[in-house]
């Protein structure tokens, strides 16, 4: 089953990155000049993704200003004769398809709601992506872990698949961890424990909310409920719901992960960018000496 969709989720507040994020959206923070969500669809388009879906807030347009265009920006460039940076911005817009769906305030809070508000946009007869926009893998050697996990969503025929990632044992309280099963060689998904504690974590792989999902999940997502605990719709609860019925393939991820979400985070993801650019190094090796030196 082809895999040409991506939603990303972009309709959050970023409470975490306050105050800046009450001006500039999260998933538009810069990662050195590129926005963290530019990361995140150049890592789809790689995996032969060609069309994107955006799950925004009602009235938000800074996203479509990025990637369909922004005319009174064009407009100066041209007058200027800025034709490099125009050509940039062109090349961008034509990357994808790109479509944006509002989020409306009465559809709920939680993890399954920008699917289910998007649920009827989705391709029917497809399998597609669904992630974040603020958060992205990185791995030095260029290769796509997006691709990767769609190559094991492809090699073991399941119906749906997610990317962990590996973490050390004293860190896995923060996170939601995954109980597998094996099967032929191949890690599904058995179940997703969340923040548990050192001795009860059934593994070191954690969720890092990166899914390809078949059409046949989709009622999972729409029939969630508001989880007792936390009073979300959450889309591990529709995960977990539908690995009992459905194969769902583990895909360990390779590379790192960073999540923009908070500034510690944010911090992280320039740096470990900035250290695959080679004019950037110097600066940074100029840092280091700096420190060491007090």
């Amino acid at each position: 089953m082809n895999v040409t969709t991506a939603v990303i989720f972009a309709s959050g507040f970023g409470s975490r990155m306050l105050p800046v994020t009450a001006a500039v959206q999260k998933e538009l923070l810069p990662i050195l000049n590129r926005p963290v969500v530019d990361y995140v669809v150049a890592d789809c388009i790689a995996a032969g993704i060609t069309n994107i879906i955006f799950v925004i807030r009602p009235g938000s347009h800074a996203l479509q200003d990025y990637y369909v265009g922004n005319p009174g920006l064009e407009n100066h460039l041209e007058r200027f004769g800025k034709h490099k940076a125009l050509t940039e911005l062109e090349e961008l817009h034509q990357k994808a398809t790109f479509k944006f769906v509002e989020q409306p305030a009465s559809a709920g809070y939680g993890t399954a709601v920008p699917l289910r508000v998007v649920a009827k946009h989705l391709p029917p007869h497809e399998a597609f992506l669904a992630c974040d926009g603020d958060a992205f893998s990185w791995r030095t050697d260029g290769q796509s872990e997006t691709a990767a996990l769609v190559e094991t969503f492809h090699r073991t025929g399941a119906k749906g698949a997610l990317m962990a990632l590996e973490r050390p044992t004293d860190q896995l309280h923060r996170y939601g961890v995954l109980k597998i099963r094996e099967r032929e060689g191949n890690e599904y998904l058995d179940e997703i424990i969340e923040k548990p504690a050192p001795a009860e974590a059934p593994s070191n792989l954690i969720n890092i909310s990166k899914y390809i999902m078949t059409p046949e999940l989709i009622p999972y997502v729409t029939d969630v409920q508001i989880s007792p605990k936390l009073g979300e719709y959450l889309l591990t609860d529709a995960m977990q719901a539908a690995a009992t019925d459905h194969p769902v393939a583990v895909y360990r991820a390779q590379g790192s992960f960073l999540d923009t979400g908070n500034t510690a985070g944010w911090l992280q993801a320039n740096l470990t960018v900035s250290m695959s650019r080679p004019e950037l190094k110097p600066i940074l090796d100029q840092l280091t000496a700096q420190k060491s030196l007090r």
